[in-house]
């Protein structure tokens, strides 16, 4: 493992927390998982930590979870609107969305649980996934380049990521339960920090 799955687990909840804060939806929101994600690895970790984005799938307990288009020749691709986002750092591929699968999968039960896994250990296909656990990515550079410079220049997402970061804190280090944070209007609120308990990894 490239973080220990307390930190990784501080990660996502700092991230859930700000996005139910702002009435984000956290099972759908994984460019926020991928850019807060690899900002808290480099400032925390010194982890050369890039967020990707395009096509993703995985086996989670037998049900296999794709974020993908369909194309008129029978392909699929990642460069649509159905993308996923992840981190990519030290051979390693980091999705800290993971623990909001529970809400995306509605079809089966789907448990909380960390992923975080050698890029080596990636399926060589998307008709790959035989075990549980089992992922494939297939990134596509150009199309995220352009969500991504769309994305940033809303002020509220740079504001938030430096948020998150200084949320964060590595264990065995305590954490605040909640932070204050200024809405659009300058009124300062409570967010508490949330999300969902893990049950191990995939």
């Amino acid at each position: 493992m490239l973080i220990k799955q307390s930190d990784y687990h501080r990660i996502y909840k700092v991230i859930n927390s700000l996005l139910v804060a702002q009435n984000a939806d956290p099972a759908t929101a994984s460019m926020y998982f991928a850019s807060f994600g690899a900002f808290i690895l480099k400032h925390h970790f010194k982890l050369q930590a890039v967020p990707k984005g395009g096509l993703a799938a995985y086996n989670l307990d037998g049900a296999v979870m794709l974020f993908a288009d369909h194309r008129e020749d029978g392909y699929v691709t990642g460069a649509g609107d159905n993308f996923h986002c992840w981190v990519e750092a030290d051979g390693f591929a980091i999705d800290f969305m993971a623990p909001a699968f529970p809400q995306s999968v509605k079809t089966v039960s789907v448990a909380a649980r960390m992923f975080q896994r050698p890029l080596s250990a990636m399926a060589p296909s998307i008709n790959a996934l035989g075990q549980s656990g089992d992922f494939f990515y297939q990134s596509e550079p150009e199309a995220m380049a352009r969500r991504f410079a769309d994305w940033q220049r809303h002020g509220l997402t740079g504001d938030l990521a430096s948020i998150a970061s200084q949320w964060f804190r590595k264990s065995p280090k305590q954490m605040q339960a909640s932070l204050s944070v200024s809405d659009d209007a300058g009124a300062m609120r409570s967010v508490p920090l949330i999300g969902n308990t893990l049950s191990g990894s995939w």
